[in-house]
């Protein structure tokens, strides 16, 4: 009798909790259901644009190769238009603006530059792609006295340890702002993470150099 008395008061008090939480319940199961429906849909469009853009990313590739520029900036504004979302948009873009830069298209590479920042930015962005922008972006600033901008660009990594170059970069910029201090302490940065005497070296004349 008490084994029965007990499994009735147990049945009770569930049903006492799906009654007082049955709205809370059934939501946070639509709501489950729903979230689990949009992760699915999303990557199956991720993955479907990632195979769309791939042709149109070899397209451009060859036509490249063949040296057919028309063409190929036809497959590079597809690319840029319809999945600029995708790796092999960001692949293209920052192959195009390094090339640009190389041939002294400054604006034109600056542009690319910039857009390849604000696709790989944020929480889920691509960190290297976005490093990379930005000390690029950073240096064709710099050659055309953009300093505070070239500065802003390098900011988030010039108060931390980083990557020597970068430190060696903002250095740079700093010291055609005469601010010999602050330059001096990226050069000291610098200095500390080279590995190569080669480059400690130049980064010590630098300092030297410093009024």
């Amino acid at each position: 009798m008490n084994e029965i008395y007990d499994n009735e008061n147990r049945f009770s008090a569930i049903q006492t909790f799906l009654n007082k939480y049955r709205t809370i319940i059934v939501v946070s199961v639509i709501a489950f259901i729903v979230s689990f429906g949009i992760s699915f849909s999303l990557q199956a469009i991720s993955k479907s644009n990632d195979e769309k853009a791939a042709v149109i990313f070899n397209e451009w590739s060859d036509f490249l190769l063949q040296d057919d520029l028309a063409n190929a900036a036809i497959s590079f504004d597809n690319l840029m238009t319809s999945f600029s979302k995708t790796g092999y948009a960001k692949i293209a873009l920052l192959d195009t603006a390094n090339k640009e830069a190389s041939e002294g298209k400054t604006a034109e590479a600056l542009a690319k530059f910039t857009l390849l920042i604000e696709l790989t930015d944020g929480y889920r962005g691509n960190k290297i792609y976005n490093k990379l922008a930005r000390v690029n972006s950073a240096r064709l600033l710099a050659s055309e006295n953009e300093l505070d901008k070239a500065l802003s660009l390098l900011e988030q990594y010039s108060s931390s340890t980083s990557n020597a170059f970068i430190h060696e970069l903002t250095g740079d910029i700093l010291a055609k702002k005469d601010q010999e201090l602050l330059a001096k302490d990226q050069y000291i940065k610098a200095e500390e993470l080279y590995g190569d005497e080669t480059s400690k070296s130049i980064v010590a004349i630098k300092i030297a150099n410093l009024k």
